[in-house]
């Protein structure tokens, strides 16, 4: 008798330890093209061009320090960087060379998490990761 309830415990297990949100993959343009589900409808392109990578990455260093996401400064529009610490130890070392992406995407309730690929000049890879609910204030 006590078989049906070790399995039905393990079932319940399993069913609770599954991903909140499972990762997208595809070409960029068909994750582009996928959009949040939340109350205001915006798509994983619109969260990398609100972030603005090529204006802050590319063909130029961007001077980051830790603590600079004031909602003005460059990070206020990057705020999943983790205040750009690890993006910026990044660029410091590698610079920017190659931004791809989306290259992976996750749906949440009320938001869009996209994943981005940098490239340095050596062929290293950083991933950023943009969170954004489609609100000024969560932009990238």
């Amino acid at each position: 008798m006590r078989h049906p309830l070790y399995l039905l415990l393990i079932l319940l297990t399993l069913i609770g330890c599954g991903p909140a949100a499972v990762t997208l993959r595809g070409t960029p343009s068909e994750l582009s093209a996928i959009r949040s589900t939340g109350e205001r409808t915006f798509s994983a392109g619109d969260v990398v061009t609100w972030a603005q990578l090529d204006d802050h990455f590319r063909d130029r260093t961007a001077k980051l320090e830790v603590g600079q996401a004031d909602g003005k400064a460059l990070l206020g529009r990057l705020v999943i960087l983790e205040n750009g610490a690890e993006a910026a130890d990044f660029l410091k070392a590698h610079g920017c060379a190659q931004i791809s992406g989306p290259i992976g995407v996750r749906k949440l309730p009320s938001a869009l998490q996209v994943d981005i690929e940098l490239t340095g000049r050596g062929g290293q890879k950083f991933i950023l990761i943009l969170k954004s609910d489609g609100t000024p204030a969560g932009e990238g």
